[in-house]
């Protein structure tokens, strides 16, 4: 087995893994996400050179997460196994509409369905097999027994609940929701203290983007007077994460970023810290765990119901231990992988599924779900407004719809445009009315 990575200055020369595995430092990309080829052109012409005898050498080559261009390098006869664990940003965008592959692997079925949904029903390219293989975590590190004090934290003071933030700095990941929650549960309970922890970047020294992200962090705090509160830490690496769930008596996952696994929530979990997370992509989908409390998206009453509900402790430690060790550990992850990488064949073409054309019923989108008289779509990041579907959707479960149906159903013309313009009705070849 060869790996390979973008050349930086601190990996020139290369660099081993645990059990004497090399990695080779031979793509003169940028080795930063999302824009790796933003580099001058020589490099590509380099980054080409370098790879041709190694895709020659290969019995078969896997992209983790697939932003690989250099496709045209590839013998026919050598099966390509990638991967993706998102669908949003445009580096996988691209990759999936634009490359066939010989086996795609995803984290979840939720990102499967929107794959299949678009991709799939395209018509650019035959879509290939995708199989989900859940993200695993290290379950002899991410465990409740252990240390339960993160290095730098004060001391818990009785009666407080200490929430934690756990996400990198992308406002889509919720921190306005968690200073909302915070506030609320102050003035739900006045005299209980409230602690939010935040993990600083490791980044914010180094990239301004990332400072002004946190500045802005601080000053929103101010506004809504929880600044006080608000506790920022460093950056821990995997062995100093689980003393700082294991602090915390809840991890909240509330924002708006289209979660394709939601690693966060088993971490939290495994370490024996409820979660209270938004109904955002993969998270609407996760198993039923007795511990994971979901609510809608800005609903920052039932966000604060629930981390009151939450802050009283595991209901069912053992049963989501159980679950973990059986779904999503590192062992049940790594065999899956292993099994597909070695049962991948060369296909030829990239994939046997086509889309067919002609008239078709319609059906819910996969990245959408129906909240009363609101429909929560993860591509436009918020729930609209369209009472008249989400009442025709729901007062019957359906594989797929008629428009005319529909109509007859009380939906106006109008909000079906809106439906089919913002995708929330997608055309389902397979669907039956």
């Amino acid at each position: 087995m060869r790996i390979v990575c973008s050349e930086r200055a601190e990996n020139r020369g290369g660099f081993e893994l645990r059990d004497g595995v090399t990695v080779e430092p031979v793509l003169r990309l940028r080795g930063f996400f999302p824009d790796p080829y933003e580099v001058p052109p020589h490099q590509i012409a380099d980054t080409a050179r370098n790879l041709k005898p190694l895709v020659e050498w290969a019995d078969r080559i896997y992209l983790h997460a697939d932003i690989f261009h250099f496709r045209s390098l590839v013998p026919p006869a050598v099966p390509i196994i990638r991967s993706f664990h998102d669908f949003h940003y445009e580096t996988a965008l691209v990759s999936a509409f634009g490359y066939g592959a010989d086996l795609t692997i995803v984290p979840s079925d939720y990102l499967r369905r929107c794959i299949q949904a678009t991709v799939g029903e395209s018509g650019l390219r035959a879509l290939e097999p995708v199989e989900v293989i859940p993200n695993g975590i290290d379950l002899d590190v991410y465990r409740s027994d252990g240390p339960r004090e993160p290095s730098g934290a004060a001391p818990g003071r009785p009666g407080e609940i200490v929430l934690l933030h756990p996400h990198r700095p992308d406002p889509r990941k919720g921190i306005e929701q968690a200073l909302h929650v915070v506030q609320a549960l102050r003035k739900r309970q006045p005299r209980r203290p409230v602690r939010l922890l935040v993990p600083r970047h490791v980044d914010a020294p180094s990239d301004a983007g990332v400072a002004a992200y946190y500045a802005d962090v601080e000053r929103r705090a101010r506004e809504m007077e929880v600044a006080d509160s608000i506790e920022f830490h460093p950056w821990f690496g995997e062995q100093g994460m689980p003393p700082l769930y294991r602090f915390s008596d809840v991890t909240l996952c509330l924002g708006s970023f289209i979660e394709s696994f939601g690693l966060t929530v088993y971490e939290s979990l495994a370490c024996g810290t409820p979660v209270v997370a938004a109904r955002v992509g993969a998270l609407r989908e996760a198993p039923d765990f007795a511990d994971l409390h979901r609510v809608e998206y800005g609903d920052i009453a039932a966000a604060t119901d629930a981390v009151i509900e939450a802050g009283r402790g595991m209901r069912d430690p053992e049963g989501a231990r159980k679950l973990l060790e059986r779904r999503y550990s590192l062992g049940a992850m790594g065999s899956a992988y292993v099994d597909a990488i070695e049962g991948a064949n060369a296909s030829g073409t990239g994939g046997g599924v086509s889309s067919t054309a002609g008239a078709a019923p319609y059906r819910l989108a996969p990245w959408c779900h129906v909240a009363g008289t609101r429909i929560y779509n993860d591509y436009a990041y918020r729930h609209l407004e369209m009472p008249e579907l989400g009442r025709a959707l729901s007062s019957r479960r359906e594989p797929g719809w008629a428009l005319s149906t529909l109509v007859e159903q009380g939906v106006s013309h109008a909000e079906l445009e809106e439906a089919l313009t913002t995708g929330v009705l997608i055309r389902s070849e397979s669907a039956l009315v």
